[in-house]
């Protein structure tokens, strides 16, 4: 199964994602060439809001790029991506009144709703929005836990939240250290704990840290988990995610040991691979698996 994107802002003119559909095609070409086949399209609604642009146009702007890709990948004989419809929204107590007007929008039209907490400390009332978004009967997926310094310094607020029903969505860039360090050891954490359901990319451009590419974040949640549940964070739960299903993994209570203990004594050797090399490497192999299966 290829890789299903479900935080991802490329439709062109909306946030601060791409400016032309040009820019839109280009991100989405690279995504399809890294092995993405779905990408939910998730501008941020308080950008939309700030332009007084009307919700319909994700719907407009969306089936204009699927237009696009698919004249697209024939011309060029490639690999294609389909995107769908989402939206994300600031985690604040006006969320469960804007789900209440119809203005906000779920994944794929399902009941999973995306929301971003703040970077830095969390309200008071997070709690009792996430309550009143389930009693409203849907599930909350919460975009890039890692980056809050709260949830960083006390990852049992965080498991409260799941406990309770959320989702927890890992971003790519944390995982590869792009988001610092902070982030990138609460990504870590939350991945070995079992407390992250599914890892996006949360394009912005063609440009890191906020690019497409995915592959080298899925082979550092390999080497720390193993390539079953990488698959799993990757394409099994957000496919689940858009099928309206919520997907679950199971509580570790202690961090699972990198499995880089059990490696044999390092060897000096005059020209060493470097472990870059080895991951594009794995990479490139993992890739033409699935492009093999695709067949």
């Amino acid at each position: 199964m290829p890789r299903v994107d479900i935080h991802a802002h490329i439709l062109p003119g909306l946030d601060d994602g791409p400016v032309t559909v040009e820019e839109s095609l280009t991100m989405a070409r690279m995504a399809a060439r890294d092995g993405t086949d779905v990408i939910v399209a998730t501008p941020h609604f308080r950008d939309m809001e700030l332009e007084h642009k009307s919700s319909r146009i994700i719907r407009e702007l969306t089936d204009t790029l699927n237009a696009a890709l698919r004249s697209d990948s024939v011309r060029r004989n490639s690999p294609s991506v389909r995107i769908l419809t989402g939206m994300s929204h600031r985690l604040d107590t006006s969320l469960p009144d804007l789900v209440n007007t119809e203005n906000a929008i779920t994944l794929n039209r399902t009941r999973f709703l995306l929301v971003e907490p703040p970077y830095n400390r969390l309200p008071l009332y997070i709690e009792d929005v996430i309550g009143r978004l389930i009693t409203q009967r849907l599930v909350p997926v919460l975009a890039h836990p890692e980056r809050n310094i709260e949830f960083q310094r006390n990852p049992k607020r965080l498991q409260h939240l799941i406990d309770d029903g959320v989702i927890v969505q890992i971003a790519t860039a944390s995982l590869t250290g792009l988001n610092g360090s902070g982030a990138r050891r609460a990504a870590e954490q939350f991945v070995r704990r079992g407390m992250a359901h599914v890892i996006s990319s949360e394009m912005h451009s063609e440009r890191s840290p906020r690019s497409p590419i995915m592959s080298e974040a899925f082979d550092i949640v390999s080497e720390l988990v193993g390539d079953r549940e990488a698959v799993d964070l990757f394409e099994t739960n957000p496919d689940m995610i858009l099928e309206g299903r919520s997907p679950q993994r199971e509580r570790i209570s202690s961090p699972r040991l990198r499995r880089s203990w059990m490696r044999m004594p390092q060897i000096e050797v005059s020209n060493p691979v470097s472990d870059r090399t080895r991951r594009r490497w794995k990479r490139r192999f993992r890739l033409a698996r699935r492009l093999t299966n695709r067949g």
